[in-house]
């Protein structure tokens, strides 16, 4: 009897889009059941069960901020906000210090969306809204962020700053930033942590800034918790008015969520060194890869970023004459999960902002592709990818 042959099924996918999330890790997940077992309780609740909740929930703020490099007691205390995620962080870490009389708030095209939409909504409340021109090396503009800061314009001072652009993955000058706090003790900043907790420690009570936004789901903890740093002494008004977290978030606390984004972070912070030399090589490897399998092709290709100093996770690669989402279309019908930028942006027909802030040539920013990479990736997963993106530009061979 004859069979009909059998039909090949999709490739293994291999992902590479970290920056937007990353798997969940089974330590966190244990974490989280163990801790939605002993304390499913309302940790408001003054009961037996709801105060262990709160131990709970209590413990893990302060195992977050002792990792951030924060006063979790004393009458120095740091306080963390647990919020639904970055974005909601980002927006109270802005909107909330950005209160009474208006003043002037400074961000640049590298902030996430978060940030510039909550910087325009006090714009459209008397605040002076400007942008900070990025430097050749990708960070903010050192003389024209001291100039803007030196405008004689009366009222508070607040700046937004991206630790590591999730665009590109370049850092930012974090010494010139420190310098202009020094300078001017009343300047509040506030830093989107988000794509750095993962690749470099945060010193944050050491640090210039007054709040600081983290995601644990960038680092393999849990999806629908984040947490917004506020320095000790700030004074912070809430988004959503209500009695949990001293005052500054209402809703009923996710405890279970707050406990794996704590096991989370204490896993990253243990593997954080080892991790980030071993993906800084894959990086390497993969851009490398790419920008021949693109160039053989007959395409210009050109990583973004290369040279200046960058988190280990992020490979941004312009290919001229190609169209940014036709490649990870093709690239997802071959199994490997990229991006055009960052999630929250995804699909848009707009190149990315920090690009154009950067003076990409036009012909290579549109078609500038994602790839990120985290502590599941393999050397295995890159060059197979190198393989079958050889194959994408060939069939888009000009």
């Amino acid at each position: 009897m004859a069979y009909p042959p059998v039909e090949p099924g999709p490739p293994e996918a291999i992902y590479l889009d970290h920056a937007a999330t990353t798997p969940l890790r089974p330590e966190v997940t244990e974490a989280i059941a163990a801790a939605a077992a002993r304390a499913f309780a309302n940790p408001s609740s003054p009961h037996a069960a709801g105060r262990r909740a709160k131990q709970v929930l209590e413990d893990a703020r302060e195992r977050i901020l002792t990792l951030l490099g924060g006063h979790a007691a004393g009458r120095e205390r740091d306080r963390l906000v647990f919020t639904s995620g970055a974005t909601e962080a980002n927006r109270l870490g802005i909107l909330g210090t950005a209160e009474g009389q208006p003043g002037l708030l400074l961000c640049s095209a590298r902030d996430h969306l978060s940030i510039r939409s909550a910087a325009s909504e006090r714009a459209g409340q008397g605040w002076i809204m400007a942008d900070v021109p990025l430097a050749a090396t990708g960070s903010l503009d050192s003389e024209s962020l001291t100039m803007l800061l030196d405008q004689n314009t009366p009222g508070p001072r607040l700046m937004a700053v991206t630790l590591v652009c999730g665009q590109t993955g370049i850092r930012e000058d974090i010494a010139a930033v420190a310098t202009e706090k020094a300078r001017r003790p009343g300047l509040m900043v506030h830093a989107d942590a988000t794509q750095a907790a993962a690749w470099e420690p945060l010193d944050l009570a050491g640090s210039p800034f007054t709040t600081a936004t983290l995601a644990p789901h960038k680092f393999g903890g849990p999806r629908g918790i984040g947490g917004l740093f506020v320095r000790s002494g700030v004074v912070i008004s809430p988004l959503v008015p209500g009695p949990q977290e001293l005052g500054l978030r209402g809703g009923t606390e996710a405890v279970a969520l707050a406990a794996g984004f704590a096991t989370a972070l204490e896993l990253v912070a243990a593997e954080r060194a080892d991790t980030a030399r071993r993906v800084t090589l894959l990086r390497h490897s993969l851009e490398a890869g790419v920008v021949l399998a693109a160039t053989q092709a007959g395409f210009e290709a050109r990583v973004i970023g290369e040279g200046v100093t960058r988190a280990p996770h992020i490979a941004t690669i312009a290919i001229a004459g190609t169209d940014r989402q036709a490649v990870v279309m093709a690239a997802d019908l071959a199994g490997i999960c990229l991006a055009t930028g960052t999630a929250c942006a995804s699909g848009s027909s707009e190149p990315a902002a920090a690009l154009v802030a950067l003076g990409v040539d036009p012909r290579l920013r549109g078609g500038a592709i994602r790839a990120s990479l985290g502590r599941t990736t393999t050397t295995g997963d890159v060059d197979e990818a190198i393989v079958r993106l050889r194959r994408i530009f060939e069939r888009m061979r000009p």
